[in-house]
């Protein structure tokens, strides 16, 4: 995962919900799953490619291309370097929220726990 780690274990139990393609079962019913795993992907393609796959989707974020640093290339150069704490700081409360309303949805019961090595709390999957 590469941002929201204070909610991974609520992401594998909302994972578990989701096919390996396609989208999910019956996505009238379970829209805010369905909305969580369109994001998903676009997040994934942010971070493991710079949005070289998904850039159209990205409005399942609500973010235009310019909304993020990102690396820009013109006649074969770099001439601006990702900033990806920038994006992350972006990204990441507009998953948070993804995920948690997924996971009402879902009926998913959350606890508040201390992390064991931070003593931070996360919320974690009941």
């Amino acid at each position: 995962m590469f941002c929201n780690e204070n909610l991974t274990s609520v992401v594998e139990a909302l994972n578990d919900l989701i096919p390996m393609e396609g989208s999910v079962t019956n996505p009238v019913k379970n829209r805010k799953l369905e909305q969580y795993r369109v994001a998903q992907n676009v997040t994934y393609d942010i971070f493991n490619n710079g949005l070289g796959n998904k850039g159209r989707s990205l409005k399942a974020l609500g973010l235009k291309m310019y909304d993020l640093p990102l690396e820009e290339w013109r006649g074969g150069e770099c001439i601006m370097r990702a900033n990806w704490d920038r994006i992350k700081e972006i990204v990441e409360p507009i998953m948070e929220k993804k995920i948690l309303l997924a996971a009402v949805e879902q009926g998913i019961e959350m606890e508040l726990v201390p992390n064991a090595t931070t003593g931070k709390m996360e919320l974690e999957a009941a």
